[in-house]
């Protein structure tokens, strides 16, 4: 009874597909703009960063504070909390299938440390 009415309920309303997408692009951005950390700590900031924004998105829904409050229906809503997660355990899917395909072919984009800058000896190219 609960999952199929929550069920109903996701199909129903389009906003969660934008916060689940949201959520998606917020950790991947997170992601891509810390690039100078460990692999790990890249993934635990963007997971946190899209966490965040959706919790202060539904705060600020539960408090209206967006100025189209007065004119639209501004409450906060579990449903969208569990769209945010879903997009950020996509997201983390995603990275993980990058990294697995990326490793498969040598590739290093996902290393777990950052590359250090090695010296070139004198006098070489």
């Amino acid at each position: 009874f609960f999952f199929s009415r929550m069920h109903e309920s996701f199909l129903a309303r389009s906003d969660l597909v934008k916060h689940c997408v949201a959520s998606l692009f917020i950790t991947l951005a997170g992601y891509a703009a810390l690039s100078q950390q460990a692999a790990l700590a890249r993934v635990a900031g963007a997971v946190g960063c899209a966490a965040a924004a959706g919790a202060v998105k539904e705060a600020a829904d539960a408090s209206n504070l967006w100025p189209w409050c007065p004119y639209v229906s501004c409450a906060a809503d579990t449903l969208d909390l569990i769209a945010d997660a879903v997009g950020i355990w996509l997201a983390c899917a995603l990275l993980l299938i990058w990294r697995l395909f990326s490793a498969r072919h040598g590739r290093t984009y996902l290393a777990i440390a950052p590359v250090a800058a090695t010296e070139e000896p004198d006098g070489a190219i």
